[in-house]
């Protein structure tokens, strides 16, 4: 089941990594960007201000424009590919699937209508992954099982 609601969102400092990249290689490209803002983080002494963000700019069956973020306090400075960003503020549509991702085209199809029915999509849509512990390197071991993931799918709206 999917939770759908609309928040008033502050903007949010990030520290992220975009890149085009083939679709298929999406969860081998979000893990090793992940590791490599983590390490950056790390090796700067920034705590993350919160779970890690995929934002998509476009998205097809061949390809993806993909941004993997982790948000910050105050912005950072960049360091090779990972790059001072920022979430942007004002009204959003927000749907909160539980549950691993296999099911998550059916939390963006009530996130579209949500949408539909609120006003219209102002920007891409990113993905929130709540499950991931980012005061600690980023493990997929140490992840919980699939079932108890909880993942906030955001869609500025206007």
């Amino acid at each position: 089941m999917t939770a759908i609601e609309t928040r008033s969102l502050a903007p949010q400092a990030i520290l992220s990594i975009r890149q085009t990249i083939a679709t298929m290689d999406l969860p081998r490209v979000q893990g090793e960007n992940l590791r490599t803002l983590w390490q950056v983080l790390t090796d700067r002494g920034v705590t993350p201000a919160g779970p890690p963000i995929v934002r998509y700019h476009t998205f097809s069956d061949a390809e993806t424009d993909v941004e993997v973020g982790v948000p910050v306090s105050d912005a950072v400075p960049g360091e090779g590919s990972a790059q001072p960003g920022h979430l942007p503020a004002g009204p959003a549509v927000v749907a909160v699937h539980l549950g691993g991702h296999d099911r998550l085209g059916e939390a963006y199809q009530a996130l579209q209508k949500a949408v539909a029915d609120n006003g219209t999509a102002r920007g891409p849509s990113w993905e929130v992954y709540e499950w991931i512990d980012l005061n600690e390197e980023p493990d997929p071991s140490r992840w919980p099982a699939p079932d108890a993931w909880r993942t906030q799918l955001v869609q500025p709206i206007q």
